[in-house]
C-alpha cells in the first residue's frame, strides 16, 4: 500500500477529464452521488459503490453537486498485477454496486494506518487488501454464499465484525457485548437465525476467503493462509480437506483444469 484515507465532500476527478493512472486505486463511496466514464462503460456511482482504478486505464469518474464521502486506498503490487493479468481483478469490471457501507467502510478504513515496518507484514496486508476486493465482488455476484448482511442491527453487526479482518483474533463475547446481548443469548440466537453458530460462521467466511484466493491469484497455499487468518499452511490444508475432501493444490487444478475445458468455475466449499 501506499496511501490510504478518508475524503468528506470530495469531487472526484475534475469533469471532462480523462485520467490514467499509474498504480492500482479503490474508492468506496459512503455517501453522495456520482457517476463513472471511461470507453466502455457509463454507470452510476452512489452509498455503497466500490471503484477500482487499474493502472493505465483511461476512465472519468467524480461526484454530483454537493460532493461525495470516500474511503480511498492507493496501492501496487505483484500480488495484484498477478489478479489482473488472471482476470481475477480486470478493468471489464471497474465497479462493485450495493456493497453494505458500515461493514464495507470499516473493511476499507483499516488500511488507513501506517505501514508495516517488514517485508511479511506489507505483504499480508496486500493480501488482506486483495481479499477484500475478491469478496465485494463476490458478495455482489453470490450473496447466497455469505449469509444474512441485513434484518435486525444486532444481526446486520454481528456478521460485519464476525467477517471483519480475518487476519486478527477475534474474542467472540467482544463481539457479543458491541452488540448488548448476553453471549450465550447471542451465540443462541445467532444460530437460530443463521443455522450456524458465530464461530463456524467466521471459520467459513474465512474458508470463502482462501478459496477467492487459491482460485483468482498464483499465490502459494503458505501466503493464502497467512492472508486469511489459518495458523499455518497445514492448518489451512486441514480445514480445505475436512470441507471438500481433497487438499488446495488438488482443488486449484481442477478448477484449471475445468476453466481450460470451458466448463464453469467450481463454487467455493460449502461449510
Amino acid at each position: 500500500m501506499l496511501v490510504a484515507g478518508h475524503i468528506t465532500a470530495g469531487s472526484g476527478l475534475p469533469p471532462g477529464t480523462t485520467r490514467r493512472h499509474p498504480t492500482w486505486g479503490l474508492t468506496f463511496v459512503t455517501a453522495g452521488t456520482g457517476r463513472y466514464h471511461d470507453a466502455r462503460h457509463d454507470e452510476p456511482i452512489g452509498a455503497g459503490t466500490l471503484v477500482v482504478v487499474h493502472p493505465g486505464h483511461p476512465h472519468w469518474y467524480g461526484a454530483d453537486a454537493g460532493g461525495w464521502d470516500e474511503h480511498f486506498v492507493v496501492f501496487d503490487g505483484a500480488v495484484f498485477d498477478c489478479a489482473g493479468r488472471t482476470g481475477a481483478l480486470s478493468p471489464d469490471r471497474p465497479l462493485v454496486h450495493g456493497l453494505p457501507v458500515r461493514r464495507w467502510a470499516a473493511r476499507f478504513a483499516a488500511f488507513d494506518r501506517p505501514r508495516p515496518a517488514t517485508v511479511d507484514a506489507r505483504d499480508v496486508e496486500a493480501l488482506d487488501l486483495l481479499a477484500a476486493l475478491l469478496e465485494a465482488r463476490d458478495l455482489v455476484d453470490h450473496p447466497r454464499r455469505h449469509g444474512p448482511v441485513g434484518g435486525a442491527g444486532w444481526l446486520a453487526r454481528s456478521v460485519e465484525l464476525l467477517e471483519g479482518d480475518l487476519t486478527e483474533p477475534l474474542d467472540l463475547a467482544s463481539v457479543a457485548a458491541e452488540v448488548g446481548l448476553p453471549y450465550e443469548t447471542w451465540r443462541r440466537r445467532f444460530r437460530a437465525e443463521t443455522g450456524t453458530g458465530p464461530y463456524a460462521h467466521r471459520a467459513a467466511r474465512r474458508l470463502s476467503a482462501a478459496t477467492d484466493l487459491l482460485v483468482h491469484t498464483g499465490l502459494s497455499v503458505r501466503d493464502i493462509a497467512a492472508a486469511t487468518g489459518f495458523t499455518d499452511e497445514r492448518h489451512l490444508i486441514r480445514r480445505f480437506r475436512e470441507a471438500t475432501g481433497v487438499t488446495p493444490r488438488a482443488y486449484r487444478d481442477a478448477d484449471e483444469a475445468a476453466s481450460a475445458d470451458g466448463r464453469t468455475a467450481t463454487d467455493p466449499p460449502a461449510t
